[in-house]
């Protein structure tokens, strides 16, 4: 109980902090006060339509998204392409349902959060329905009945509720995002059904999402690729492919 109160209060902290942080502040010594929110509501604007490309931390953002890139096309892609060949495609698509099945809880609390009510029990419904008629989320019979998933995390909250997305940031392993980004993935992982079950079993947690993690690129092999083919700099490709994914999903 102490643990999940105290993790709960380190969200806290890393929401208000960001938010005063990291919220637009543009202003001149010669300016009016007008001028000033004039100027911030402008910032607000392009933050909001555009997506913020500050890179205050490029030099270690470019190293680390070469190893990202080294860990991605020298171990992560070869493994998923030969377990690709050996496992059968009813399987890898009953692990993909399975894995994300479990990201329902996470939708629907985003959902509620972000006062989209009627998306949470849309999500709700599918979720339950998958996760007894189902299996556990194997098949997907809330396809069949037309039950969508809508997309909710805590980043999108966080958006929802004024929170600028900060200075851009790439992250060892999971690639790029920036500070809003980054607590908003710690929300996602903590409430996640995966992390409750086994945050006391790191190694455990560590095999699943690996697992997860080879089952879901051996449908997406070769796209990683063909997004840099021809990129004079990667490192900014894959930096616009990013805000322009945040851009959808904020629904921008």
């Amino acid at each position: 109980m102490f643990r999940k109160i105290f993790i709960a209060s380190i969200l806290l902290f890393c929401f208000f902090s960001i938010r005063v942080v990291f919220t637009p502040l543009v202003c001149q010594a010669d300016s009016t006060v007008a001028e000033v929110a004039a100027e911030q509501d402008e910032y607000a604007e392009y933050d909001e339509e555009v997506g913020d490309l500050y890179d205050p931390w490029e030099p270690m953002n470019r190293s680390i998204f070469t190893f990202n890139d080294r860990l991605h096309l020298w171990i992560i892609e070869p493994t998923s392409s030969g377990y690709q060949k050996v496992t059968p495609s009813i399987l890898r698509s009953g692990l993909r349902n399975f894995f994300n099945n479990l990201l329902e809880p996470t939708r629907i609390l985003n959902c509620l959060l972000q006062g989209r009510f009627q998306d949470a029990e849309e999500t709700f419904l599918r979720f339950a329905l998958n996760t007894t008629a189902g299996v556990g989320g194997i098949m997907d019979p809330g396809t069949y009945e037309e039950l969508k998933s809508h997309k909710g995390q805590f980043f999108q909250t966080f958006a929802k509720y004024g929170v600028s997305s900060g200075p851009f940031l790439v992250l060892p392993f999971f690639g790029p995002s920036d500070i809003r980004g980054t607590v908003g993935l710690v929300g996602d992982t903590v409430v996640s059904p995966t992390f409750i079950a086994l945050h006391n079993e790191p190694a455990v947690g560590f095999a699943v999402q690996g697992l997860n993690t080879i089952n879901q690129t051996s449908f997406k092999l070769g796209e990683y690729e063909k997004l840099l083919g021809g990129a004079l700099d990667p490192y900014v490709a894959v930096r616009d492919a990013y805000v322009q994914n945040q851009q959808e999903l904020l629904g921008k």
